[in-house]
């Protein structure tokens, strides 16, 4: 009788999955944090909502994928 293989759960972060989303979170947060208060303004954020917004953003963007 030939043994089951089980199942890989896709949903299990690896070290590397954890690694990209700090990337890329990092990189928004700095990238944003790059612009002037004016800019932010005009596109409807404040800088202490930053790091929600990409936070949010990241996600979204990983269900999506």
């Amino acid at each position: 009788m030939a043994k089951a293989k089980k199942a890989v759960n896709d949903n299990t972060p690896t070290i590397f999955g954890r690694f990209r989303k700090w990337i890329e979170y990092s990189g928004g947060v700095a990238a944003l944090n790059r612009l002037d208060d004016r800019t932010l303004s005009d596109i409807g954020l404040t800088r202490s909502e930053i790091s929600d917004y990409v936070r949010q953003w990241s996600n979204k963007s990983d269900d999506a994928a």
